[in-house]
């Protein structure tokens, strides 16, 4: 096993990719002329080229787009050395891709075969929430015009803690105030006492 080749420009990664043939290709998303996701599109027109992004635990990234566009999966920039090898190995001789599923604050891997599932990128959003973070969905999406000091009463905790917990929630979510929440929780189920899901990846119908 061996780096071909390392592109500093969308452009170039797709010459590199034209000249070099890699087996496997690691994607990250950074600002460029070009569409990133028509740039996933292109590098994957060859079936013998697998990709894989490669992002950080914190970066947001157009994951369920990247996974359409024909990226087999994903791998997270800190992950220790021999689980990047492992990765390169199976999705190169098995085609299967990682997914990084959250659970109760842990994580662990989810290996799939990438033709009959997808990955479902709110799942993945909504796995991140602690348990007392759903509580505080619950409790604003019960009274949208509760104020923040009768929230904290209501959930036995701080002011403080709550503005603290919502910041979370936000940037976990993608979202930007209150209303977004309200919008966001209703729209997707957040409003029923849940368990975490287990998986981001979820079977095709």
């Amino acid at each position: 096993m061996e780096v071909s080749g390392q592109a500093t420009t969308y452009t170039n990664a797709l010459d590199l990719a034209d000249q070099l043939r890699p087996n496997v290709i690691f994607f990250s998303f950074f600002p460029d002329a070009l569409n990133p996701l028509e740039v996933v599109a292109g590098l994957t027109r060859r079936p013998d080229i697998k990709l894989l992004v490669l992002k950080g635990l914190y970066e947001s990234v157009p994951v369920a787009q990247a996974i359409e566009a024909g990226a087999r999966g994903i791998v997270l920039a800190e992950d220790p050395t021999e689980s990047i090898v492992r990765a390169i190995i199976k999705v190169h001789y098995y085609d299967v891709g990682l997914d990084r599923a959250w659970s109760g604050g842990l994580s662990g891997y989810a290996a799939t075969r990438h033709i009959p599932l997808r990955c479902n990128l709110e799942q993945a959003k909504q796995a991140r929430l602690t348990l007392r973070e759903r509580e505080l969905i619950r409790a604003i999406v019960g009274d949208p015009s509760a104020k923040y000091m009768s929230i904290a009463e209501h959930l036995g905790i701080s002011e403080h803690t709550v503005h603290n917990h919502l910041s979370n929630i936000y940037q976990k979510l993608n979202l930007i105030n209150r209303i977004d929440l309200l919008m966001y929780a209703l729209k997707h189920g957040l409003t029923d006492d849940e368990e975490p899901p287990d998986s981001t990846w979820v079977e095709l119908e």
